[in-house]
């Protein structure tokens, strides 16, 4: 498999791209639905288990039953854990590669799902990033 190459003046867009994506996982698991929205393009796209939301509040929604669940948020007791995390940045768009882990705070702590995370990302008017799409596999 072919990646695309980085180039070294990237490297702001790259650490503000992790940044986007690591203060997801960390509003997916201690902040607010709507904190989790402002990382979100209005047109985002969501894509899991066969699952595609479509739209900045029907993403929202899907996020809110997931933890409704008991899967995501303060009160489940998971904690996102993003690692192995590749950025490649095109003009205003960016692709990312990244795994991940659910884990259980419970003691003992547990690995509850791992999977991966493929991105797109959009460059704002304002220069801050978004997540754009995101299809998340098992």
């Amino acid at each position: 498999m072919q990646l695309p190459q980085t180039d070294p003046k990237d490297t702001p867009d790259v650490f503000s791209i992790v940044n986007v994506l690591n203060a997801f996982a960390r509003m997916a698991d201690e902040g607010t639905v709507a904190q989790i929205g402002r990382l979100l393009a209005d047109d985002v796209e969501w894509h899991m288990s066969g699952v595609v939301w479509r739209g900045h509040t029907a993403v929202l929604e899907g996020l809110a039953e997931m933890r409704a669940l008991g899967r995501a948020g303060p009160d489940s007791g998971n904690r996102h854990v993003v690692t192995n995390q590749e950025v490649y940045v095109e003009a205003e768009h960016a692709g990312a590669f990244s795994s991940f882990l659910l884990v259980s705070r419970a003691a003992p702590a547990s690995i509850l799902v791992t999977g991966s995370y493929r991105d797109e990302l959009r460059r704002c008017e304002d220069g801050r990033w978004l997540l754009a799409k995101r299809e998340v596999s098992d």
